[in-house]
């Protein structure tokens, strides 16, 4: 039951690719295959790209000066907004104002369930975002200090980092559900929130 409400949770973000949003008709094959590749290579190419770049012209310098820790905080912290960016609007729109509430407790599915779905989702969503700047981070810091250790460490770190985005994207999708609640336009609460990170970033 609960793999079926993260396929269909997931399945809900990723409409665009399967969908067309201005006539609701569904998507060729070939569209769809279309679209996923193009969003694939934006991200891996460009936005890793990026993320790569500036992992290879900080981790040497920092690792030489016995700063490692700097390198992983920096880039953490880049990839902790990065995470928050892409994944609070979708808490916003999958925890707190989902419009499929009423439906799934009319169905025999239990509450705990379809909050795990959720949770799920947003994990899955902040991680998709804060691993395109902390994979390239890890993996570069592996390349110049290749042992065991480096490899746990990265891990870990990614772990940590997720996990913390996930947190923090419940608290300020919650924060965004109750401003957007208490005003009349809450488009321009989405635009003035993604112009604040944009911002922040």
């Amino acid at each position: 039951m609960l793999k079926s409400l993260v396929k269909v949770q997931i399945m809900q973000v990723f409409r665009s690719f399967f969908y067309n949003e201005k006539n609701g008709k569904a998507r060729s094959t070939a569209q769809s295959v279309a679209f996923i590749c193009l969003a694939i290579a934006f991200c891996v190419l460009f936005v890793g790209g990026v993320f790569v770049f500036l992992s290879l012209s900080m981790c040497k310098a920092l690792i030489s000066a016995n700063l490692g820790w700097l390198y992983f905080a920096m880039m953490g912290l880049i990839a902790m907004l990065l995470g928050l960016f892409g994944s609070v609007f979708n808490t916003y729109a999958s925890l707190y104002l989902a419009k499929d509430n009423d439906l799934l407790l009319t169905l025999p599915i239990p509450p705990r369930k379809i909050i795990a779905s959720r949770l799920i989702n947003v994990y899955i969503m902040g991680a998709i975002f804060t691993l395109l700047a902390l994979l390239p981070a890890v993996v570069v810091y592996i390349i110049f200090v290749p042992s065991l250790a480096s490899f746990l460490g990265g891990l870990s770190i990614m772990i940590t980092v997720t996990s913390i985005v996930l947190v923090l994207s419940c608290l300020l999708g919650w924060v965004v559900a109750v401003i957007s609640m208490k005003l009349k336009s809450k488009s321009f609460v989405k635009v003035l929130i993604a112009l604040i990170f944009m911002g922040l970033y």
